[in-house]
């Protein structure tokens, strides 16, 4: 009874300063509808750390009880993350990101889809809220066949070529996002000068042979830049998360002559592309919780969720795409690949992803099946 007494009297105490922290009256209400649900002092640190959480995301919520609903996913989603990082099996850390409110099968119904029932005459399209993917031939450039004299690691960001991670909202618009990654990289490296930013707005909005938020074909923008004689600036042309309906015209900055696609379900062939500049490629995610919450370390498709440990967690049907802007190895020898993801800065490091390298035939989760990279005018 004693140690209720006290557990009790550290929750009256400590929740004036989480109100001070909280600054809001919103927030007020939702601490004194917390001590209501029972939190002990436990639950009232949790609280003081969802509020400093959605601070640090600029998250707000319409009505008090979508506010307590969210608390209670991210409570949880908090206890697993730490729960699996306490496990140890897993090669990489779990952490707070831009989707700690979230349940796994909203994040999933925001930002994956599955695949279609038939294939496009062309290949094989895979429909996501991510992006869909397009496999066709390749236009431009030569086949990587000289498989020689691989530089052991290559990080593009320490060259000055990488722009910052990206947000593509709720809009399935990954396949912009990674196109014109690779686009803003390789203008750069042709020129020698600093990267421009790309609008994938226009994209979105213009590219005829995708569908906007509902997904797009790898290579196919690529494909529509050239027609389209080029690619605008970003600050022209925003973002804005979802399509505008209307196609504006600008001026170019950024023109193709071509674009090439990597051999298939060949990483050594993958590792020749992206030590010449970064390259598109597509992947599934978010089959496991676990990348939705991914912080920092070598992801490698393992995830502890919930008390249940899954060694190959994930999948081969790509959903998702990303930009792979180098690759390398860590002192204990595990071999990875570097990811540009769209999910923003506070997703992952910021922004990016670690893969693990030598994986199956068709790369962890399937990042080797399909890869394209744009050959700059």
């Amino acid at each position: 009874m004693a140690a209720m007494r006290f557990s009790s009297s550290m929750a009256l105490a400590l929740l004036p300063l989480l109100l001070l922290a909280a600054v809001s009256i919103p927030s007020l209400a939702l601490a004194s509808d917390a001590l209501d649900h029972g939190l002990d002092g436990e639950g009232l640190l949790m609280l003081g750390r969802f509020h400093r959480w959605m601070t640090a995301h600029g998250r707000s919520y319409a009505t008090m009880e979508e506010k307590l609903h969210r608390f209670r996913i991210y409570r949880s989603n908090m206890e697993s993350i730490e729960a699996a990082n306490k496990d140890g099996r897993m090669s990489y850390q779990l952490g707070e990101t831009p989707f700690t409110d979230l349940t796994h099968e909203e994040f999933k119904a925001m930002y994956v889809s599955g695949r279609l029932s038939s294939p496009e005459p062309e290949g094989e399209m895979i429909t996501t809220r991510a992006g869909p993917v397009h496999e066709g031939s390749g236009h431009g450039g030569e086949e990587h066949t000289n498989l020689t004299a691989l530089p052991a690691s290559i990080d593009w960001r320490m060259t000055g070529v990488v722009t910052p991670a990206k947000q593509q909202g709720g809009c399935g618009s990954c396949w912009a996002f990674a196109s014109v990654a690779t686009m803003e990289s390789a203008q750069a490296i042709r020129t020698g000068t600093t990267p421009p930013l790309l609008s994938e707005q226009q994209l979105v909005d213009c590219d005829g042979y995708d569908m906007g938020c509902n997904g797009g074909f790898i290579g196919n923008a690529f494909q529509w830049v050239m027609q389209n004689g080029g690619i605008t600036w970003a600050p022209w042309y925003p973002y804005i998360g979802w399509s505008s309906g209307q196609c504006r015209r600008f001026n170019p900055i950024v023109r193709l002559r071509g674009y090439q696609f990597v051999a298939p379900n060949n990483e050594v062939a993958l590792m020749q592309a992206v030590a010449q500049q970064p390259v598109a490629v597509t992947m599934e995610a978010a089959l496991d919780p676990c990348f939705q919450h991914y912080y920092n370390g070598v992801y490698d498709g393992s995830c502890s969720w919930s008390g249940v440990y899954i060694g190959g967690a994930c999948g081969t049907a790509p959903n998702h795409m990303i930009a792979l802007v180098g690759y390398g190895a860590k002192p204990d020898g595990t071999m990875y690949w570097i990811g540009k993801n769209s999910w923003g800065q506070g997703w992952g490091e910021n922004g990016f992803v670690y893969l693990h390298r030598r994986s199956p035939t068709t790369g962890l989760c399937g990042l080797a099946q399909s890869a394209c990279y744009p050959i700059i005018l």
